[in-house]
């Protein structure tokens, strides 16, 4: 029976999820997974705050900080807890979460 299963990997670092999508392409490669990967687009949070605790309105700072995201889709025979040894090494500043289609 092949199960189908959804990997949504964050990260605001885009070289970070990139080194850890080549990992898995090639880890998934290695174990003839069938898998297709998409690339979604990058959300901007902006933050603004104000300089000054008084009257000055106009002296405001703007932050922003972006998230990038990719699924990944596989097909396969692994079960969800063969899918967690594998990604156990994984950077801190990318977070993975798993589907069950």
């Amino acid at each position: 029976m092949i199960i189908k299963q959804q990997l949504k990997i964050k990260s605001t670092n885009k070289d970070a999820l990139i080194l850890y999508k080549n990992y898995l392409k090639k880890n998934f490669s290695n174990l003839n997974i069938e898998f297709k990967i998409f690339n979604l687009p990058t959300t901007k949070q902006r933050i603004t705050l104000l300089k000054s605790p008084h009257v000055n309105k106009s002296a405001r700072e703007q932050f922003e900080i972006k998230h990038y995201t990719t699924t990944i889709q596989i097909n396969s025979f692994f079960k969800k807890k063969n899918l967690h040894c594998l990604l156990l090494n994984k950077p801190k500043i990318v977070t993975v979460s798993i589907k069950s289609i």
